[in-house]
């Protein structure tokens, strides 16, 4: 049997779940219009072609940019909690820092971070 504070939690989420959709809803209707219809946000008319091809280059520096920003805060957080962890904690720091140094000595070797044209003969 299920516990009782369990069924009022799910009852409260579901009851919270659709009052804020009714909510949304009555405050909110849809009219839709000329210019709510593009797919751009606040129905802000857009200028140009959208039809932009970015380079592969772009993404792998994002994706480098977002995991060496987790390092940064796993490693901040790690310092501030570095005599209470002990030795596990510095050798679970130093596995993350050769993980992550692994994976930038790949992306390297792969010329992920090189940009430009690219010269033959070399």
């Amino acid at each position: 049997m299920l516990p009782a504070s369990f069924v009022f939690y799910a009852v409260a989420i579901v009851i919270l779940t659709l009052t804020m959709l009714l909510v949304s809803h009555v405050l909110n209707p849809i009219t839709p219009t000329r210019s709510n219809n593009y797919p751009f946000e606040s129905g802000i008319v857009p200028v140009g072609n959208t039809d932009i091809r970015w380079s592969v280059n772009y993404f792998l520096i994002a994706i480098s940019f977002v995991i060496f920003d987790i390092e940064a805060v796993f490693l901040y957080l790690w310092s501030l909690v570095v005599l209470d962890t002990g030795w596990p904690g510095l050798f679970t720091a130093l596995f993350f820092i050769c993980a992550l140094l692994i994976a930038l000595l790949y992306e390297t070797r792969q010329h992920a971070f090189d940009w430009g044209k690219r010269m033959t003969g070399v």
